[in-house]
């Protein structure tokens, strides 16, 4: 049996409470570490997760025991964040989507890559069994030749959404 991988968590608004879960029940990640702004968000996360609440993403990334981040910064401060790991020497797996521009993404590859280090990227929902059934209809033809697809997912996060961190803006989490 393998060695879980230890990471570290950056970004601590709800979703990264939701990977924790899951690393947690996988059993193949330990959370060392985690790293919000927010020093009331760190220290529950701590708390929560049995991990040391850095002082900031520098401590994080200066720790040796730390091999990959797991990121769920706001999209705009993907590209800071992951360079910053990269740099680090850690790998990086990154909530969707990349970027907000494809510069962006191509410049988070590229760090990534010439620093030999992982990336990679959330793309949760294509297993979930509703789109799994889309695409076994598309790829059947049942809808005829597709041209175009416009798709609303709603949440079950009524009242819940957090205005900074709203996509585009660099408020919410770090």
């Amino acid at each position: 049996m393998t060695e879980p991988v230890r990471v570290a968590c950056v970004g601590l608004g709800w979703w990264s409470d939701v990977l924790a879960d899951a690393m947690v029940r996988s059993g193949q990640l330990r959370i060392l570490g985690c790293y919000s702004r927010s020093a009331p968000k760190r220290e529950r996360f701590a708390a929560r997760y049995g991990c040391h609440a850095a002082a900031s993403y520098e401590d994080v990334l200066r720790n040796p025991e730390v091999e990959a981040i797991i990121n769920t910064t706001p999209n705009a401060a993907h590209l800071e964040t992951t360079a910053a790991a990269a740099a680090a020497g850690k790998h990086v797996f990154l909530d969707k989507p990349i970027a907000n521009t494809l510069d962006h993404a191509h410049a988070i590859t590229r760090c990534c890559s010439a620093a030999g280090v992982v990336l990679a990227v959330g793309y949760q929902r294509r297993r979930e069994g509703q789109f799994r059934w889309m695409r076994g209809q598309i790829e059947a033809g049942t809808l005829g030749k597709l041209v175009n697809a416009e798709a609303n997912i709603s949440r079950d996060r009524l009242g819940k959404i957090d205005a900074s961190s709203a996509a585009g803006e660099r408020g919410g989490e770090a």
